[in-house]
């Protein structure tokens, strides 16, 4: 008898352990924290994703560590922006994510893209003497690849023979996730892979998710009926289009497109005429990035600054961020 008992007891434990792996949490990476936030509200209740980027680090010339590899490999769904932004998950994505679904929002059908600004002084300065070229596209930027398809529909990034230091950038700009708009796509498909990775779990994503995309449109309109006034803005780098043009905001210009590429005389020249002649407001700098050429500017223009973050350096991780980040953003232009 104890020996039946001993048997029903280790094909119980068996069963148990059996039970547990089939019910393991889904495992999710999300590349920078604004996404990682999304991914966090639709996951609530369920499981917590990991995040790459994190902290004052920037996508922007960022290298995987190999607690990062480690995580990637684990992953069973990766979120990232597109190889505009993080370029350094080209390879792994292809190599070190097996498994793992890959969504590229920058794919996405529904993201509203903006066409990246050719140069650091926008709405038509040039008759003033300003505007000044950053470099044209190749003929193989990033943003006109083929890239493979995998079994659920998503797409893995092909590699071109180049390298990618000073590599050209495609047609749209990478920062999509600055309108809550393409948020709600991005809410939508986080929701939709969730679903066919973990269906036991699919009431609570659809309810997550139909909550996260109404407290989308509350807080679009929000930030829409308070944001008024003619004000004009210079920024550190170009990164708030889809900002500006989704709450009405005019920004200038920008030291620098691309912020791997510290501006020249030329264009700091270009944006201190600007200053004086526009009636700019503010000049804002960046938490991931050294202030020294916004302080610089600032003593000589006499200027009012301070400090935008597309990134949320400061805030902490979480379902909330992304509203945080939206409502520190709007609190920094309006109060500057």
């Amino acid at each position: 008898m104890n020996k039946i008992l001993k048997l029903i007891s280790s094909v119980f434990i068996a069963l148990l352990a059996t039970l547990s792996i089939s019910k393991a949490e889904v495992k999710v990476v999300a590349s920078i924290k604004p996404i990682h936030s999304l991914v966090s509200y639709v996951m609530d209740g369920v499981g917590k994703p990991d995040v790459i980027v994190d902290g004052y680090n920037s996508p922007h010339g960022f290298s995987l560590k190999p607690s990062h590899a480690k995580m990637i490999e684990n992953a069973d769904l990766i979120i990232w922006v597109g190889e505009d932004l993080e370029a350094f998950l080209e390879k792994p994505l292809n190599t070190i994510a097996k498994k793992a679904v890959n969504i590229e929002i920058m794919d996405l059908s529904g993201i509203k893209k903006l066409k990246f600004r050719e140069k650091n002084i926008f709405e038509g300065h040039d008759d003033h003497g300003h505007g000044h070229k950053e470099k044209k596209h190749d003929d193989h930027g990033h943003g006109h690849k083929e890239k493979k398809h995998d079994d659920n529909g998503h797409k893995k990034a092909k590699h071109d023979d180049h390298g990618h230091e000073g590599h050209a950038h495609g047609e749209h700009d990478p920062h999509v996730w600055l309108d809550p708009m393409n948020a709600k796509v991005i809410v939508k498909e986080i929701e939709n892979q969730l679903v066919k990775l973990d269906p036991d779990n699919s009431s609570k994503y659809k309810a997550n998710s139909k909550k996260a995309q109404s407290e989308l449109d509350n807080l679009t309109k929000n930030i829409k009926s308070d944001l008024k006034g003619n004000l004009r803005f210079v920024v550190f780098h170009d990164a708030y289009q889809y900002f500006e043009n989704r709450f009405g905001i005019k920004v200038l210009g920008a030291l620098t497109v691309n912020p791997d590429v510290l501006p020249g005389a030329e264009q700091l020249s270009e944006i201190r005429e600007v200053i004086e002649h526009e009636k700019v407001n503010c000049l804002f700098s960046e938490p991931q990035f050294n202030p020294a050429i916004i302080k610089s500017i600032a003593k000589d223009t006499k200027i009012k600054t301070g400090v935008l973050d597309p990134l949320g350096a400061t805030l902490d991780k979480g379902k909330n961020m992304y509203s945080e980040l939206l409502q520190s953003m709007y609190a920094s232009f309006k109060g500057c």
